[in-house]
C-alpha cells in the first residue's frame, strides 16, 4: 500500500505540472493541437510511475492520416493513459462531465479538445454526439468505452450504441482496442496499484456501408466489434 501511495502522490505532482503547463502553452499560442503532445507525455509518465509496461500490437491497422472511432474495453482507471500513451494518432477522450470541476486538472480539460459527456442528460447526449461528428469531420480522431462504465472484474460487458451511432453519422471506421491486464494493475473500486504489464491491441478496422447505414448496420457492427474484442479480453 505504500508503494501505491508513493505512486499516486508522483502521479499528482506530475498532473498538476502537465495541467499547467498545457493550460499557459494554449493560452500563450492559441494552439489546442498541443495538448496532444502534452496527453501523450503525462501518460508516458503516468505510467512509469505506476509501474506499467506496455507491449503495443497492431499498430499497422492504423493508417496515417485515416481518422478513426476506436472502441475500448473498460476495466481501470489506467486504459485512458495507456491509449493516449500507445496509440499512435491524436485521439479525443469523451469524458465524464463531473471531472471538469476537479481544480487545476479539471480547468485544462475544460481548454482541451477532449468532448464533456453527461450521462444523466439524453437531451444533451445527442449535441455530444453532433460534436464528436463536427470534431472529426474537422480531423480528429475519438475513443469512446461502449461498456459505459469500468467492469468490476475485468470481463467483457453488454456494448452500448453510442460508438456505432456515431461510426453511422461521421462516416469513419471502428477501429476495435483489446486492453488486457489493466484490470490487475488498477481494478474498478480499488486504489491499490501492483504494476505489471499489459497489452494494448489494435485490430483490424470494420466499416460501416458507406450509404446511409441503418440500424441494423449499426447492431451488426456493435456485435461484431463486441466479438473481436471479446475474443481477446477472455482468452
Amino acid at each position: 500500500m505504500v508503494r501505491s501511495i508513493l505512486a499516486f502522490l508522483g502521479i499528482a505532482v506530475v498532473t498538476v505540472a502537465y495541467s499547467v503547463a498545457v493550460m499557459l502553452h494554449m493560452a500563450l499560442f492559441r494552439d489546442l493541437d498541443i495538448f496532444f503532445v502534452y496527453a501523450r507525455s503525462w501518460s508516458r509518465w503516468l505510467l512509469r510511475l505506476a509501474g506499467i509496461r506496455v507491449q503495443l500490437s497492431g499498430s499497422e491497422h492504423v493508417q496515417p492520416g485515416q481518422r478513426y472511432i476506436y472502441v475500448a474495453n473498460h476495466a481501470s482507471l489506467f486504459d485512458i493513459p495507456v491509449l493516449l500513451a500507445t496509440v499512435p494518432d491524436n485521439i479525443r477522450i469523451m469524458y465524464k462531465r463531473e471531472l471538469a470541476s476537479i481544480p487545476v486538472f479539471g480547468w485544462g480539460l475544460r481548454m482541451s479538445p477532449f468532448i464533456a459527456v453527461d450521462r444523466d442528460n439524453s437531451r444533451e447526449a445527442a449535441a455530444q454526439i453532433e460534436q464528436a461528428v463536427q470534431s472529426m469531420r474537422m480531423g480528429s480522431s475519438v475513443v469512446v468505452f461502449p461498456e459505459g462504465t469500468r467492469s468490476a472484474d475485468g470481463s467483457l460487458g453488454a456494448f452500448k450504441r453510442g460508438a456505432f451511432t456515431l461510426a453511422a453519422r461521421a462516416g469513419r471506421p471502428l477501429v476495435p482496442v483489446a486492453l488486457i491486464g489493466t484490470a490487475a494493475i488498477m481494478p474498478a473500486r480499488t486504489w491499490r496499484l501492483k504494476g505489471g504489464t499489459v497489452q494494448c491491441m489494435i485490430l483490424p478496422a470494420v466499416e460501416l456501408p458507406k450509404d446511409m447505414p441503418s440500424r441494423a448496420d449499426e447492431r451488426r457492427a456493435m456485435e461484431h466489434v463486441h466479438t473481436r474484442i471479446a475474443e481477446h479480453v477472455s482468452a
